[in-house]
This record gives C-alpha cells, structure tokens and sequence, in this order.
C-alpha cells in the first residue's frame, strides 16, 4: 500500500494530504505549523485502520471494532437504522474529517479550521469567525452558499446525491446536510439523498450496485444509473419524499438543517433562515 503524502497548497494556508482514496484539504487560521504538522502524523495510519476493519463496517449488522474512527462511524449510524438499510460505511468520510480535525485541536491553537474529505467537512469556529462554502452541482453551477458562526450547532456539513462520489439509490442531484459533526451529516446525507426518489417511474434507471462497484456495501440492492425526463409534479413529490425524512431527523435532534435540489427546485430545513442563501427560484422552506 503507498504510503500517505502531505503537501502544502500554493497560498500556504492550506494542506493536502492524500492517501489511496482519501484526499483531504485542510485550512488553518491560527497556529498553522502545529496544526498541520497533527493533522499529517493523525492521517498517517488513517487508511490503514479502516482497511483492517472493513468487512465489519460494510456489515448493516453492528459488529465488534477496536479503532477510534470505526467506532465513531458506528456511533453515527445508530441513530438511522431504523430508516432504511445503511452501515457505518455511510459515515466514513465525515469521521475522517472528524478524527484528523480532533488531532489538530489537541496540537494546536486555532481560531478557526476546517478539514474538507470530498466535501465531507468537519469545522472549527471560535469568537467572530465564519466559515462559507458554497454547494454546487455536478457542472460546478452555484446551488447555494452556507453560511455558520459561532451561535450555529453545526460543525459538520456533508452532501451527498446522484452525482457524488458514492452510489445513490435517490435521484437528488444534491443533499447537503449540517450536523453537529461530519460523520452524522454525512449519514444523514446518504439516507435523505436515498428517500429524494420516485419509486417504479419509467424515466428512472437501476442497477444492482455490485455490478457498478463489486466492493459496494450496497450488494444487491439497485441504485440509480440515469434519469429521463421529469415533470414537475413528479420533482416536488421526490424532494418532498426526502424532505419529510429529513425533517423526521431534525425532529428527532439528528441534524441541524438540510438542502435539498433536484433540477432546479429546492426543499430547505432551515429554521434561522441564516444557514442556506443565495438560493435558486423554486425554494420551498419547511
């Protein structure tokens, strides 16, 4: 197995560390060095504590795990169980992002931080910092800009949908979705993403994900290969589908707000109205 590398970005400001399928970007405004120099020794041996125990985090079943990763995606996943077939693999790139920004915490002083696994981030805020990103579609068009402070629960912010990295067994074209870290978001994410779906439509695709991606979790079970044309009817009851499992999670103090897209319209959980903006026409707020 190739062994981990880190590399500064050009600005300075920011770390790449890369390892097999992980890539991590991580920003600093603080004492950088220190927390840099955490983050790289934490991710040294991330990969190679999640290959050891993959067959049980691939496992809908609860299994016996020994690594603090393993353990805090099953931790994540526990909540959701009871809403569809999910396992820990569900929470891998949010504890990641988790477990390497704890490392920095314990290293080094920062007044704000960030570590980006994919889009998959785990943040850091103290005083009057803000932290911004913006959630775009697969052509990189600007579907909305989150905005947190220091008075917002969220530190974890994931997204997830037909054209992320993971297969999708929904036909949303993006969930993002804050939580109070990156691994229950990115849980969270998967599940509404999933519930975003038309269930029997003509117009939608399937396959068994093992053909797409033998290693998968998903087995069997179908996931969306394509999408044809949809009314607009048939968009507003798909968002409404995710939209009602992502409120049942809100209800229940799982996350803290979602956005939800699919072709060009819009099912937001936002009950500041400060999170989510610069959002397009169709929006329909819960």
């Amino acid at each position: 197995m190739q062994t981990a590398v880190a590399k500064r970005l050009a600005d300075g400001r920011r770390l790449h560390l890369h390892h097999g399928p992980i890539d991590l970007i991580i920003g600093v405004d603080g004492d950088r060095a220190a927390a840099f120099a955490a983050a790289t020794q934490r991710f040294h041996t991330v990969l190679e504590e999640l290959v050891a125990e993959l067959p049980i985090l691939r496992c809908q079943k609860k299994g016996d795990v020994t690594g603090a990763i393993a353990l805090q995606m099953q931790r994540a996943v526990q909540p959701h169980v009871n809403w569809g077939f999910v396992t820990p693999m569900a929470a891998v790139a949010g504890a990641v992002a988790d477990t390497v920004l704890t490392a920095m915490l314990t290293k080094a002083k920062m007044r704000r931080a960030y570590v980006n696994n994919g889009g998959d981030i785990a943040l850091w805020l103290s005083g009057t910092e803000r932290f911004r990103t913006l959630v775009a579609d697969r052509d990189n068009s600007e579907l909305a800009r989150i905005t947190l402070t220091i008075a917002d629960p969220a530190r974890g912010i994931a997204t997830s949908g037909r054209h992320g990295r993971s297969l999708s067994r929904g036909i949303a074209d993006a969930v993002t979705v804050l939580a109070q870290t990156a691994a229950e978001a990115d849980v969270a994410a998967t599940l509404i993403a999933n519930a975003v779906d038309l269930p029997g439509h003509a117009a939608i695709c399937r396959a068994p994900a093992c053909d797409l991606d033998p290693e998968n979790d998903l087995g069997q079970r179908h996931v969306v290969t394509g999408v044809g044309g949809l009314a607009g009817s048939d968009v507003v009851a798909a968002l409404g589908r995710g939209g009602l499992l992502a409120e049942q999670m809100r209800g229940k103090g799982l996350i803290c707000g979602a956005a939800l897209f699919l072709r060009g319209n819009s099912y937001i959980i936002d009950p500041a109205k400060t999170q989510f903006n610069q959002l397009g026409k169709n929006v329909e707020y819960a």
